[in-house]
C-alpha cells in the first residue's frame, strides 16, 4: 500500500472515531494530563503560564485545552476533521475557546512560515507514529521552535511494543485494511474496555510505526536538541527497552529536549 493511501485510512479511521473522546466533567481533571507532563521535566504547571504553545496532532483537544486553562497560548492542528470539532466544543463547553486555536492540518503539510511566529513548546503525544514520516514530522514540528524551546514527543517503542505488533500482524492477516473488520476481529481475539473507540484507536489503525530510544536521541542531536528528560527514565536504552517489554508496561515512551542557542544566527 502506497503511503498516500495509508495516510488516508489513518484521517478515515479518525474522522469516524475520533479519538480519545474523554469526558472530562471538570477543569482539574482536564489539568490532569499537562501536571503528568510537566512532572516529566521537573516543573510546575506554572511553566505553562504565557507560552506559545504547537500541539502536533492534538486529536479531541483534552491536552491544548487543559493548557490553555494553565495559561498556554495554544494552537493545535489535527489531521482529522471531527477530531477538530469534538476539541472546539469542548473547548467551548469550559469557556476557553480565545486561549486555544484549533486547526485542521496534517502535520507534514506544515510549511516554514506556516503559524507566522515561533513557539516556546512543540508537543507531539501519540501522533508522530501515525504519520507516513514519522522522522520528518519530528523535523518539521522543531522548526517552529525558538531558540531555547522545549520539544516533547510520545511515540511507540520499537522493542516494548512487540506484543502488540504481533497483534496486528494476526489482525492485517485475517481483515487486511478493512477498518470496522479489524476492529471486530480484534475485539473478538484480544478484548475490549467496551469502548469501540478505544478499540478503533487500538485494532483499526492501519499505519503506525515504532521507535527506540537510540533513534530518538539521534533525531535530537540531528536537530541540535539537547535531551532533558524521558518517561520513564533510562540508562541503558536496549536494556531498559527489553525490561519494559517484559515487564508488560511502557510500549509509550516520552522524552523532552531543548533547542539549543546558536549565537552565531542572526
Amino acid at each position: 500500500m502506497k503511503n498516500e493511501q495509508k495516510q488516508l485510512l489513518v484521517k478515515e479511521l479518525y474522522e469516524k472515531y475520533p479519538y480519545p473522546s474523554r469526558e472530562f466533567t471538570s477543569k482539574e481533571d482536564l489539568k490532569y494530563f499537562v501536571k503528568w507532563i510537566t512532572k516529566i521535566f521537573d516543573e510546575d504547571t506554572h511553566y505553562w503560564n504565557e507560552k506559545e504553545v504547537l500541539e502536533l496532532g492534538c486529536g479531541t483537544g483534552e491536552l491544548a485545552c487543559g493548557l490553555a486553562l494553565v495559561g498556554a497560548k495554544v494552537t493545535a492542528i489535527d489531521l482529522s476533521s471531527n477530531s477538530i470539532k469534538k476539541a472546539k466544543d469542548l473547548s467551548q463547553k469550559f469557556k476557553i475557546e480565545n486561549k486555544v486555536n484549533f486547526l485542521e492540518k496534517n502535520i507534514l503539510k506544515i510549511k516554514e512560515n506556516e503559524f507566522g511566529k515561533k513557539f516556546d513548546v512543540v508537543l507531539a503525544l501519540g501522533s508522530l507514529h501515525h504519520t507516513i514520516n514519522a522522522k520528518k514530522a519530528f523535523e518539521l514540528g522543531t522548526n517552529q521552535l525558538k531558540e531555547n524551546g522545549i520539544v516533547i514527543i510520545g511515540l511507540y517503542n520499537k522493542y516494548s511494543r512487540l506484543r502488540h505488533r504481533l497483534k496486528r500482524i494476526v489482525i492485517r492477516v485475517l481483515a487486511g485494511e478493512d477498518i470496522e473488520k479489524r476492529i471486530n476481529i480484534g475485539e473478538k481475539l484480544f478484548g475490549s474496555n467496551g469502548k469501540r473507540i478505544h478499540s478503533a484507536d487500538k485494532y483499526g489503525q492501519v499505519h503506525e510505526s515504532y521507535h527506540s530510544i537510540s533513534e530518538i536521541t539521534n533525531w535530537f542531536r540531528k536537530e541540535k536538541i539537547t535531551f532533558l528528560a524521558s518517561k520513564p527514565k533510562f540508562s541503558t536504552p536496549r536494556v531498559d527497552e527489553l525490561n519494559w517489554l517484559i515487564n508488560k508496561k511502557e510500549a509509550f515512551f516520552v522524552m523532552v529536549g531543548k533547542k539549543e542557542h546558536n549565537p552565531t544566527k542572526k
